[in-house]
């Protein structure tokens, strides 16, 4: 596949899996954030202040393996920095989806884990890392996550902030999203039911 064919690819399947990450209401306004790594080792990501809802392919910003946009005047994701620690971290990782789904914001704010203890939870969805809080956007909150991704999780969860998955396509790292939410959800009702 040539280089051009694979960016148009890329930015396609970015604009699709962010109109689900809306559709899913694993994001809101204009939180949330996504990227896919070329073969050459440039990077594809969603660009700062824009709604996932209604991407446009176009507006896709395409930024050198340090994270400097190759084209005048785009602006990546403040989230750039947890991007670029998770492809650092890990040679496996092509995609990485950043959101803030609330359930598990929620449980994120009990400074630990969702149960896992359902069939999709823990046969899908597999072990989350916990973080604790750093700020957004910043090289504490990639390095902190960078470690979790070193050691071999692909889903983290950042305290008081959001969820960060990895994988080989974006569709594998929206399941991990689409997995945790459930199963943080469930964990939220059952404890209100006093399951």
């Amino acid at each position: 596949m040539s280089n051009a064919t694979e960016e148009r690819r890329a930015r396609r399947d970015i604009a699709r899996w962010s109109s689900r990450l809306w559709k899913r209401r694993l994001v809101t306004g204009t939180s949330g954030n996504v990227s896919v790594k070329l073969a050459d080792g440039t990077i594809l990501v969603t660009p700062a202040g824009r709604s996932l809802a209604t991407l446009d392919e176009k507006a896709v910003v395409r930024v050198s393996a340090s994270g400097e946009p190759l084209a005048r005047g785009q602006r990546p994701s403040s989230e750039l920095p947890l991007h670029l620690a998770a492809y650092a971290a890990r040679a496996d990782v092509r995609c990485v989806v950043h959101t803030h789904p609330t359930f598990c914001v929620v449980w994120s704010r009990r400074a630990g884990l969702f149960p896992q203890d359902t069939v999709g939870a823990r046969e899908t969805l597999g072990p989350v890392a916990w973080t604790p809080y750093r700020a957004p956007g910043s090289a504490d909150l990639a390095a902190v996550c960078a470690g979790a991704f070193a050691a071999g999780h692909d889903t983290v969860l950042m305290e008081r902030h959001g969820l960060s998955a990895v994988g080989q396509t974006l569709e594998a790292a929206f399941d991990l999203t689409d997995l945790a939410e459930e199963a943080a959800r469930i964990g939220y009702f059952g404890d209100l039911a006093g399951r």
